[in-house]
């Protein structure tokens, strides 16, 4: 009875140790209090994202143009770039929302283009994202300000409540294929305890005392019965790739939702269902489609999904239900 109270107590021991070092390893490190405000701004909506940085314009001395159309604080509804204007100079503010995004040289260059049809000589691209490498030609031909998230936090942290607290991230999780290897692990050391100590204690079944009957029967069946939670752990993933936390889904698709915002032709992108994608045209004739579908398709849960292209307010052209893949 010893040497099964001993490979028990190994197995328990073991799992508990690993399964608490890999969640460590996997959630430990500290997130530094620059990028933890840099992440507060991707996780705002759009019009909350615009508002604080509308906030931070007006701390730069820019006031909204604001038309007889347009809503009472300046923000289009619609998603689209905010004239502003200070000492009687003009200039377009542009926010490209997304989380994690990099926003590509296109969508820089559309956003100077655009500044010249509403009489605006400077352009201010903002994003809680990166720009990519592109970028800098576009910058050199036009008057354009680039201002991306680590940037943009000194300005528009005054106008945050809670400045300093983190990042409404979901813990990063482990595995469950690592946490059953762990586990088939801890099963292994078990059983190899249970053999060293059934060698050197003697085995009080029926009062025999020969090592070679004492050893003999118990190590056979004591090894299976040690790998059964490993088996069942790793049970627990049946469809590889796709993880099974519900948070960690909601992030994929949020993930997903922000990289469709940044394409060109694109205002912004929300998931109005948990299967449909509304992609929010900048133009009446843009077809961002080749490009979503390759997005959608890293997310295998997300491959099939819905999606509502809806053309801007004003344009006659009609909404459009399409999907990449079939279900």
């Amino acid at each position: 009875m010893m040497p099964v109270l001993i490979a028990l107590l190994v197995f328990i021991s073991a799992g508990i140790g690993l399964t608490l070092w890999l969640r460590s390893q996997h959630g430990g490190s500290q997130i530094e209090p620059q990028r933890r405000g840099a992440d507060q701004l991707s996780h705002l909506r759009w019009r909350e994202f615009a508002r604080l940085v509308l906030q931070a314009m007006h701390g730069r001395g820019y006031r909204p143009v604001i038309g007889p159309d347009d809503p009472p604080d300046g923000i289009p509804s619609d998603g689209s770039d905010i004239l502003l204007e200070r000492d009687g100079q003009r200039a377009l503010l542009s926010c490209q929302y997304g989380s994690g995004s990099t926003v590509a040289s296109q969508i820089v260059a559309a956003a100077a283009s655009h500044a010249s049809l509403r009489g605006a000589r400077r352009v201010i691209v903002v994003t809680p994202g990166k720009f990519d490498g592109g970028v800098a030609e576009v910058v050199a031909q036009h008057d354009v300000e680039l201002i991306d998230g680590e940037t943009l936090w000194p300005e528009v942290r005054p106008y945050v409540a809670h400045p300093d607290a983190p990042a409404a991230a979901p813990t990063p999780t482990t595995p469950p294929k690592t946490i059953a290897f762990a586990w088939l692990g801890a099963a292994l050391a078990g059983a190899i305890a249970f053999v060293a100590v059934d060698a050197v204690l003697p085995s009080a079944n029926n009062g025999n005392t020969d090592p070679a009957v004492a050893v003999a029967p118990t190590p056979v069946t004591s090894a299976p019965q040690a790998a059964e939670p490993a088996a069942a752990s790793n049970a627990q993933n049946p469809q590889s790739g796709v993880p099974t936390d519900f948070r960690e889904l909601d992030q994929r698709r949020k993930e997903a939702a922000n990289a469709v915002a940044t394409l060109f032709g694109v205002s912004r992108a929300l998931w109005s269902s948990q299967s449909t994608l509304m992609v929010y045209l900048s133009s009446p004739n843009a077809d961002p489609m080749n490009d979503i579908c390759p997005l959608l398709e890293q997310y295998p849960e997300l491959a099939a999904s819905r999606i509502q292209l809806q053309p801007p307010e004003g344009s006659d052209k009609p909404v459009r239900f399409t999907h990449c893949r079939a279900y």
